[in-house]
Protein backbone atom coordinates (compact mmCIF):
# COMPACT_ATOMS: atom_id res chain seq x y z
CA UNK A 1 0.00 0.00 0.00
CA UNK A 2 1.72 3.26 -1.13
CA UNK A 3 1.88 6.37 1.64
CA UNK A 4 -0.35 9.38 1.37
CA UNK A 5 3.29 11.57 0.90
CA UNK A 6 3.79 9.15 -2.30
CA UNK A 7 0.15 9.53 -3.59
CA UNK A 8 -0.37 12.90 -2.40
CA UNK A 9 3.19 14.46 -3.39
CA UNK A 10 3.33 12.34 -6.54
CA UNK A 11 -0.11 13.37 -7.94
CA UNK A 12 0.77 17.36 -7.17
CA UNK A 13 4.21 17.79 -8.74
CA UNK A 14 2.62 15.08 -11.46
CA UNK A 15 0.05 17.70 -12.34
CA UNK A 16 2.43 20.77 -11.65
CA UNK A 17 4.83 19.13 -14.89
CA UNK A 18 7.73 18.65 -12.37
CA UNK A 19 8.99 14.73 -12.41
CA UNK A 20 12.38 15.07 -10.39
CA UNK A 21 13.07 13.56 -7.07
CA UNK A 22 10.94 15.14 -4.48
CA UNK A 23 13.79 15.64 -1.25
CA UNK A 24 11.88 17.74 1.45
CA UNK A 25 13.84 20.18 3.25
CA UNK A 26 11.12 20.04 6.13
CA UNK A 27 8.44 17.29 6.60
CA UNK A 28 5.97 17.22 9.89
CA UNK A 29 5.45 13.61 9.73
CA UNK A 30 2.26 11.30 9.35
CA UNK A 31 -0.32 12.57 11.33
CA UNK A 32 -3.32 9.69 11.83
CA UNK A 33 -4.24 11.69 15.03
CA UNK A 34 -4.10 8.59 17.41
CA UNK A 35 -3.64 8.41 20.76
CA UNK A 36 -1.53 11.92 21.93
CA UNK A 37 -0.68 12.99 18.34
CA UNK A 38 -2.69 16.09 18.67
CA UNK A 39 -2.13 17.16 22.17
CA UNK A 40 1.66 16.66 21.64
CA UNK A 41 2.29 18.60 18.43
CA UNK A 42 -0.58 20.25 17.53
CA UNK A 43 -2.29 23.85 19.32
CA UNK A 44 -6.06 25.25 18.78
CA UNK A 45 -6.05 28.14 17.44
CA UNK A 46 -10.14 28.79 16.97
CA UNK A 47 -13.06 26.34 18.79
CA UNK A 48 -10.63 23.94 20.28
CA UNK A 49 -13.07 22.34 22.65
CA UNK A 50 -14.60 20.99 19.23
CA UNK A 51 -11.71 19.77 17.66
CA UNK A 52 -10.62 16.51 19.20
CA UNK A 53 -8.03 13.40 17.95
CA UNK A 54 -7.44 10.23 19.85
CA UNK A 55 -10.74 8.51 18.29
CA UNK A 56 -12.49 7.23 15.48
CA UNK A 57 -13.56 9.08 12.92
CA UNK A 58 -16.94 10.62 12.51
CA UNK A 59 -18.25 8.38 9.77
CA UNK A 60 -17.44 4.77 11.09
CA UNK A 61 -14.70 3.72 9.19
CA UNK A 62 -12.88 2.97 12.16
CA UNK A 63 -9.99 4.69 11.55
CA UNK A 64 -8.22 7.55 14.15
CA UNK A 65 -8.50 11.20 12.79
CA UNK A 66 -8.81 14.41 13.54
CA UNK A 67 -12.37 15.28 14.31
CA UNK A 68 -14.10 18.42 14.13
CA UNK A 69 -17.49 18.83 15.26
CA UNK A 70 -20.44 21.74 16.65
CA UNK A 71 -22.67 23.98 14.59
CA UNK A 72 -21.99 27.67 12.95
CA UNK A 73 -25.16 30.11 12.07
CA UNK A 74 -25.89 32.09 8.66
CA UNK A 75 -22.46 33.98 9.03
CA UNK A 76 -20.66 30.59 9.44
CA UNK A 77 -17.07 29.94 11.50
CA UNK A 78 -14.14 28.26 11.12
CA UNK A 79 -12.50 25.55 12.87
CA UNK A 80 -8.35 26.06 13.29
CA UNK A 81 -5.54 24.26 14.13
CA UNK A 82 -1.72 24.77 13.56
CA UNK A 83 1.15 22.31 13.48
CA UNK A 84 3.37 23.08 16.46
CA UNK A 85 5.75 20.42 16.96
CA UNK A 86 6.63 19.56 21.16
CA UNK A 87 4.69 22.90 21.34
CA UNK A 88 7.16 25.07 19.61
CA UNK A 89 6.07 26.75 16.22
CA UNK A 90 6.65 25.50 12.71
CA UNK A 91 7.54 27.87 10.06
CA UNK A 92 7.30 27.26 6.56
CA UNK A 93 8.71 29.04 4.29
CA UNK A 94 6.75 30.14 1.17
CA UNK A 95 9.97 30.51 -0.96
CA UNK A 96 10.82 26.63 -0.33
CA UNK A 97 7.17 25.63 -1.99
CA UNK A 98 5.19 23.82 0.91
CA UNK A 99 2.66 20.81 0.35
CA UNK A 100 -0.17 19.96 2.69
CA UNK A 101 -1.92 17.03 2.41
CA UNK A 102 -4.59 14.76 3.95
CA UNK A 103 -7.85 12.31 3.98
CA UNK A 104 -10.81 14.59 4.62
CA UNK A 105 -14.45 12.52 5.56
CA UNK A 106 -17.52 14.34 5.83
CA UNK A 107 -20.30 12.72 8.12
CA UNK A 108 -23.82 13.57 7.16
CA UNK A 109 -25.28 15.84 4.48
CA UNK A 110 -26.44 19.03 6.86
CA UNK A 111 -26.04 22.47 4.89
CA UNK A 112 -22.59 23.82 3.84
CA UNK A 113 -20.16 22.63 5.66
CA UNK A 114 -16.20 20.78 5.27
CA UNK A 115 -12.82 20.33 5.95
CA UNK A 116 -9.18 20.93 4.80
CA UNK A 117 -5.77 22.34 4.60
CA UNK A 118 -4.01 25.28 5.74
CA UNK A 119 -1.25 27.13 5.36
CA UNK A 120 1.04 30.00 5.48
CA UNK A 121 -0.94 31.12 8.54
CA UNK A 122 0.34 33.96 10.78
CA UNK A 123 -1.84 34.23 14.12
CA UNK A 124 0.23 36.51 16.33
CA UNK A 125 -1.26 40.15 15.30
CA UNK A 126 -4.88 41.28 14.67
CA UNK A 127 -4.90 41.45 10.58
CA UNK A 128 -2.99 38.56 10.11
CA UNK A 129 -4.07 35.59 8.19
CA UNK A 130 -3.21 32.64 6.17
CA UNK A 131 -4.37 30.29 3.54
CA UNK A 132 -7.03 28.01 3.81
CA UNK A 133 -7.87 24.96 1.11
CA UNK A 134 -11.92 23.40 2.07
CA UNK A 135 -13.56 20.98 0.38
CA UNK A 136 -17.28 21.56 0.49
CA UNK A 137 -20.67 19.31 0.79
CA UNK A 138 -23.41 21.28 0.22
CA UNK A 139 -25.72 19.23 -2.04
CA UNK A 140 -25.59 20.57 -5.83
CA UNK A 141 -22.71 23.19 -5.16
CA UNK A 142 -20.15 20.84 -3.90
CA UNK A 143 -16.93 22.86 -4.20
CA UNK A 144 -13.74 22.91 -3.90
CA UNK A 145 -12.31 26.59 -2.05
CA UNK A 146 -9.47 28.47 -1.74
CA UNK A 147 -9.55 31.32 1.19
CA UNK A 148 -8.09 33.55 3.28
CA UNK A 149 -8.85 32.28 6.57
CA UNK A 150 -8.66 35.04 9.64
CA UNK A 151 -7.42 33.39 13.08
CA UNK A 152 -9.23 35.93 14.90
CA UNK A 153 -12.16 36.11 13.46
CA UNK A 154 -12.66 32.92 11.66
CA UNK A 155 -13.54 34.91 8.35
CA UNK A 156 -12.80 33.17 5.03
CA UNK A 157 -12.74 35.03 2.03
CA UNK A 158 -12.70 33.10 -1.16
CA UNK A 159 -10.00 33.48 -3.70
CA UNK A 160 -10.95 31.12 -5.85
CA UNK A 161 -14.12 28.11 -6.09
CA UNK A 162 -14.25 25.20 -8.09
CA UNK A 163 -17.51 23.28 -8.59
CA UNK A 164 -16.53 19.71 -8.31
CA UNK A 165 -17.36 16.89 -11.34
CA UNK A 166 -18.68 14.18 -8.68
CA UNK A 167 -20.84 15.47 -5.64
CA UNK A 168 -19.02 14.51 -2.01
CA UNK A 169 -20.33 10.80 -0.70
CA UNK A 170 -21.11 11.34 3.08
CA UNK A 171 -18.71 9.17 5.15
CA UNK A 172 -16.48 8.51 2.09
CA UNK A 173 -12.70 9.28 2.48
CA UNK A 174 -11.54 12.02 -0.08
CA UNK A 175 -7.36 12.83 -1.03
CA UNK A 176 -7.02 16.88 -1.05
CA UNK A 177 -3.45 18.41 -1.23
CA UNK A 178 -2.54 21.91 -1.46
CA UNK A 179 1.05 23.02 -3.05
CA UNK A 180 2.31 26.65 -2.10
CA UNK A 181 4.56 28.48 -4.22
CA UNK A 182 6.39 32.22 -3.08
CA UNK A 183 8.49 33.78 -6.18
CA UNK A 184 10.10 37.90 -6.36
CA UNK A 185 8.38 39.46 -8.59
CA UNK A 186 8.50 43.25 -10.28
CA UNK A 187 7.84 45.01 -6.80
CA UNK A 188 6.71 42.74 -4.37
CA UNK A 189 5.77 38.64 -4.85
CA UNK A 190 3.76 36.37 -6.57
CA UNK A 191 1.95 33.29 -4.92
CA UNK A 192 1.00 29.95 -6.70
CA UNK A 193 -1.33 27.34 -5.50
CA UNK A 194 -2.41 24.56 -6.80
CA UNK A 195 -5.64 22.47 -5.12
CA UNK A 196 -6.29 18.68 -5.74
CA UNK A 197 -9.36 16.64 -4.79
CA UNK A 198 -9.42 12.95 -5.46
CA UNK A 199 -12.12 9.78 -4.87
CA UNK A 200 -10.69 6.86 -4.10
CA UNK A 201 -10.88 3.54 -5.05
CA UNK A 202 -12.02 2.42 -1.61
CA UNK A 203 -13.58 5.03 0.26
CA UNK A 204 -13.78 3.46 3.67
CA UNK A 205 -10.14 2.86 3.57
CA UNK A 206 -8.20 6.48 3.43
CA UNK A 207 -4.97 5.07 2.43
CA UNK A 208 -6.34 3.48 -0.68
CA UNK A 209 -5.07 5.14 -4.13
CA UNK A 210 -7.08 7.43 -5.87
CA UNK A 211 -9.98 6.54 -8.55
CA UNK A 212 -10.65 9.69 -9.72
CA UNK A 213 -9.58 13.47 -10.05
CA UNK A 214 -12.89 15.22 -9.26
CA UNK A 215 -11.78 18.97 -8.61
CA UNK A 216 -8.79 21.76 -8.43
CA UNK A 217 -7.23 24.60 -9.94
CA UNK A 218 -4.04 26.71 -10.15
CA UNK A 219 -4.81 30.22 -8.60
CA UNK A 220 -2.17 32.91 -9.40
CA UNK A 221 -1.84 36.29 -7.69
CA UNK A 222 0.56 38.74 -6.34
CA UNK A 223 1.43 37.75 -2.82
CA UNK A 224 0.54 41.20 -1.19
CA UNK A 225 -2.88 41.61 -2.53
CA UNK A 226 -4.15 38.52 -1.30
CA UNK A 227 -2.82 39.77 2.64
CA UNK A 228 -0.45 36.72 3.57
CA UNK A 229 3.33 36.58 4.18
CA UNK A 230 5.93 34.82 2.46
CA UNK A 231 6.13 32.36 5.26
CA UNK A 232 3.93 31.02 7.92
CA UNK A 233 2.43 28.16 9.65
CA UNK A 234 0.49 25.16 8.54
CA UNK A 235 -2.45 23.45 10.01
CA UNK A 236 -5.93 21.41 9.79
CA UNK A 237 -9.18 23.55 9.87
CA UNK A 238 -13.03 22.84 9.28
CA UNK A 239 -15.62 25.37 8.47
CA UNK A 240 -19.83 25.36 8.37
CA UNK A 241 -22.42 27.90 7.42
CA UNK A 242 -26.04 26.96 8.78
CA UNK A 243 -25.16 23.92 9.60
CA UNK A 244 -22.92 21.06 12.24
CA UNK A 245 -19.63 20.65 10.45
CA UNK A 246 -19.23 16.86 11.51
CA UNK A 247 -15.84 16.21 9.76
CA UNK A 248 -13.06 14.09 10.29
CA UNK A 249 -9.14 14.47 8.70
CA UNK A 250 -6.89 11.56 9.08
CA UNK A 251 -2.98 11.08 7.27
CA UNK A 252 -2.08 14.77 7.83
CA UNK A 253 1.28 15.83 6.54
CA UNK A 254 2.86 18.51 5.36
CA UNK A 255 6.53 19.31 3.82
CA UNK A 256 8.79 22.11 2.52
CA UNK A 257 11.19 22.36 -0.65
CA UNK A 258 9.30 19.48 -2.25
CA UNK A 259 10.28 20.45 -5.48
CA UNK A 260 14.13 20.28 -5.10
CA UNK A 261 16.60 22.81 -3.20
CA UNK A 262 15.39 26.17 -1.51
CA UNK A 263 15.70 29.41 -3.82
CA UNK A 264 15.95 31.97 -0.72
Amino acid sequence: MRTLKAIAVGAMLTMSGWTGQASAELFTGFYDFADAQYADDFTDVRRGAQINGGASDLGGTLHTALNFTGGAGPTGDTWLTKWTPGGAPGIFNGRCSTVVAANVLIHSFNNRKGAGLVGLLNDENPGDKGLALTVYDNGNTDAIQLATVDPFTGRLTPLKTFPLFARITENAWYLMAMAIKVDLAFEGHKLKVDALLFRLQDPSEPLSDPAEFIGGFRFNAPLESVGVQTAGQVGVMAAALNGVVDSSVTNWAAEEGSDGPCEE
